[in-house]
């Protein structure tokens, strides 16, 4: 698992927690629009994963924010960003391991 494939899923999921934390943050707004983070996976050249990317930031066309939805939501960006975390540290601790063998 490459490095930039867990760095690129904490960035998006930092990016989910954001879009939750502004629509939760105006859920007695007026007419507000909540938005929701649309990501996909990148493709390098060879058709193998190398991470995700946000690429877009759509409103609502209705107004009003669902705290269930977004507390959910939440959990959800949350759990994959402790996992993609996890990963960091993993890759970490072998290159740590990898460059002490070699030295």
């Amino acid at each position: 698992m490459s490095l930039a494939i867990s760095t690129s899923g904490l960035d998006v999921n930092q990016f989910r927690m954001n879009s939750t934390a502004h629509n939760v943050a105006n859920t007695n707004t007026e007419n507000f629009h909540s938005q929701q983070v649309v990501s996909s996976e990148n493709a390098s050249e060879n058709n193998t994963a190398s991470g995700t990317s946000v690429n877009a930031v759509k409103k609502s066309a209705e107004t009003g924010v669902n705290i269930s939805s977004e507390m959910t939501d939440m959990k959800q960006s949350e759990v994959v960003y402790k996992a993609n975390a996890k990963a960091v540290q993993v890759q970490d601790k072998a290159m740590g391991t990898l460059l002490d063998t070699v030295a």
